[in-house]
């Protein structure tokens, strides 16, 4: 209140309010009124569609790679490709996180499901079915040296710390035989068979503690598919005698995957000569994986030790020698008859390759 007058016995309250503010058009104050009480419209999601794009984009490209496991080609690239399955595995389990956090519903089941196909794949390689609590009868271990520079000590350590009875030496050279031989290799293994070259990659041998029967030298390309020496050995131990096959295939190197695909096929048909009960080990550098079809009919209906020890994603090349960290296993020790009981790698100083090691026990007879 600002002013009180009395007049003529008549009083009134002036409060200014209405002087104050200055009148508006006719209707205003109601279409004001309209205005506001109007609702907003709900907001659009303004997020660009590029992510759903590039969401799409990573996908597909990790779907093509991963499917080119199940195809059967010397192309260079598509040979590189396969053996990066563990990479589409990791990769699709990221995109599927970031698929949830960036809340792209639409495209959560298409990765989800890719995922699911991948890990599936995948899964065998971390279920271990080995028998720790068997008694070891034999134990073989398969080292490429690289054209004999591996560091002799340390193999011949890891020779003795697991109890090597068979140690198949691929690349191997006299060089690397004669340090093998001045680390103590001549009075611990007993025997060996095999042919060792100066200044080549194609040297094989197989050092033995238990007696071996030479069968096949394994020199000639036309029938091993391979300029590598592969021998076939009989092993003889106390409670039987065990078939042992060197692999070592060509690399797949730009212009040499046809002969590389050749000497998978041949040892794919060396086993399917064999008789059914035999005991069988095929060791060595496969230059070959999982990913690879080749290997994979190679592998069909034999026990890759590190698969069966439950070992998952098994790296054992590259190391010396490469910028690249170990990604894929290229060595391997398949058996059939046989009960692995423990397998495991041993990387090396001055080789490009980790040695593998396994230990079987032979069925009783």
């Amino acid at each position: 209140m600002t002013v009180q007058q009395v007049a003529g016995g008549t009083g009134h309250v002036d409060t200014g309010d209405a002087d104050d503010v200055p009148p508006g058009p006719p209707g205003e104050t109601g279409a004001a009124t309209a205005e506001s009480s109007t609702p907003e419209p709900a907001r659009r999601d303004t997020r660009p569609r590029w992510v759903d794009v590039v969401i799409g984009v990573v996908l597909l490209a990790l779907v093509a790679v991963g499917a080119l496991r199940w195809y059967d080609s010397t192309a260079y690239l598509v040979v590189v490709l396969q053996t990066a399955g563990p990479f589409v595995v990791v990769g699709l389990g990221l995109l599927a996180v970031a698929t949830l956090v960036l809340r792209r519903w639409w495209m959560v089941v298409p990765v989800v499901v890719a995922l699911v196909v991948a890990a599936t794949v995948a899964a065998p390689a971390f279920r271990a079915t080995s028998s720790p609590e068997a008694d070891r009868d034999l134990t073989v271990m398969s080292a490429n040296v690289w054209v004999g520079s591996a560091n002799a000590g340390q193999l011949m350590d890891a020779v003795r710390f697991h109890s090597v009875d068979v140690l198949v030496i691929t690349e191997a050279t006299p060089a690397i035989l004669r340090r093998l031989d001045a680390e103590g290799a001549g009075d611990y293994f007993s025997q060996r068979e095999g042919v060792a070259r100066a200044n080549t990659s194609s040297g094989t041998m197989v050092l033995s503690r238990y007696p071996l029967s030479l069968r096949s030298l394994g020199t000639d390309p036309a029938v091993e598919g391979t300029r590598s020496v592969q021998p076939e050995v009989d092993v003889t131990v106390p409670n039987g005698t065990v078939r042992l096959k060197v692999a070592h295939p060509t690399a797949p190197l730009r212009g040499d995957t046809v002969e590389w695909r050749a000497g998978l096929r041949a040892l794919q048909s060396w086993k399917q000569r064999l008789d059914g009960d035999e005991l069988v080990v095929m060791a060595g550098d496969f230059n070959a994986g999982f990913g690879h079809p080749g290997f994979r009919d190679v592998a069909a209906g034999l026990d890759d030790a590190q698969r069966t020890d439950g070992q998952g994603w098994v790296r054992t090349w590259p190391f010396a020698g490469n910028r690249l960290p170990a990604f894929v296993q290229l060595d391997h020790l398949l058996s059939r008859g046989l009960t692995v009981v423990a397998a495991g790698q041993v990387a090396l100083n001055r080789a490009d390759h980790a040695a593998v090691w396994a230990s079987y026990a032979l069925p009783t007879r």
